[in-house]
């Protein structure tokens, strides 16, 4: 089994970090925004073929894993060596992160 590195994109950070901050000044259980960021890498890294199809994107290969603990989406591509995180999205919004 290959153990791919996950790199975010500027973009996703952004997201992360916006997300990250809601959950601190908004919920009873701060710890639980970044113990399930952490589960959704591990899990990106050693099988990034677990997250559905995202065709709506408009970027070849995109895919995405829901985090049920957090409501969000990780929206991302993978190749052999890498995988790359390109947005952060909550699940209760009407639209995708790359939707216009």
């Amino acid at each position: 089994m290959i153990e791919r590195r996950v790199r975010f994109t500027e973009t996703a950070d952004a997201h992360v970090q916006r997300e990250h901050a809601w959950w601190r000044e908004n919920r009873d259980y701060p710890d639980v925004f970044p113990a399930e960021m952490a589960l959704g890498v591990q899990l990106l890294a050693v099988l990034p073929g677990t997250g559905s199809k995202y065709t709506q994107g408009g970027i070849p290969g995109l895919r995405r894993l829901y985090l049920p603990k957090i409501g969000c989406h990780l929206y991302y591509t993978f190749d052999d060596h890498y995988v790359i995180v390109r947005a952060l999205w909550g699940s209760r919004r009407e639209r995708g992160p790359f939707s216009r």
